[in-house]
């Protein structure tokens, strides 16, 4: 019997919210018995200023650097970030080497995958492989085009709008039945 793969797409500017819904809804899995894999991409605040974003591995709670403010010294950019490509590198081996989860997390897939071809790419191959129950993705409303277009059953939850990212729980846990 062929495993049913559901794909939700979380998007939204930044700040709204896609890492929390991700982290919420990881506890929620978890609390339920379910096992979670891949990354999410926590920012880190220093008062009310951002002054990084890591990437947390899932599976064992791990972090590493992904992106700090630029400096002079800086080689790949994005906006007033620089990538710390060590950081996309161990994910990309930890993608690698994935063992079985039902729950898998991709936190985010942005221009650098999508336009460049760099980045987290294994990602979004494990979310075309569809071997996970539940695939969860974010992104930025730019690219919610392409992810329509690439994964037509994807359900999505802009979460620019107020109560969608509490939606998006309530969808999932109703889904999987462990309400």
């Amino acid at each position: 019997m062929e495993l049913k793969s559901t794909i939700i797409g979380l998007f939204g500017s930044s700040g709204s919210g896609k890492t929390l819904t991700c982290q919420k809804l990881v506890r929620a899995l978890r609390a339920r018995g379910f096992q979670c894999c891949g990354f999410v991409s926590p920012a880190v605040f220093v008062g009310t200023d951002k002054t990084a974003i890591k990437v947390q591995w899932l599976e064992n709670d791990t972090e590493r650097l992904l992106m700090t403010p630029l400096t002079e010294e800086s080689q790949l950019v994005v906006g007033r970030w620089q990538i710390h490509l060590d950081a996309f590198e161990w994910i990309n081996r930890n993608l690698a080497d994935l063992k079985g989860c039902q729950a898998f997390f991709c936190d985010e897939i942005g221009p650098l995958e999508v336009l460049q071809g760099r980045g987290w790419i294994k990602a979004l191959e494990i979310v075309d492989e569809r071997k996970y129950e539940l695939n969860v993705i974010t992104f930025r409303p730019s690219l919610r085009d392409y992810f329509r277009q690439r994964f037509p059953d994807l359900v999505v939850y802009d979460l620019d709008n107020q109560g969608d990212g509490e939606k998006a729980i309530r969808d999932v846990i109703n889904l999987f039945g462990i309400g």
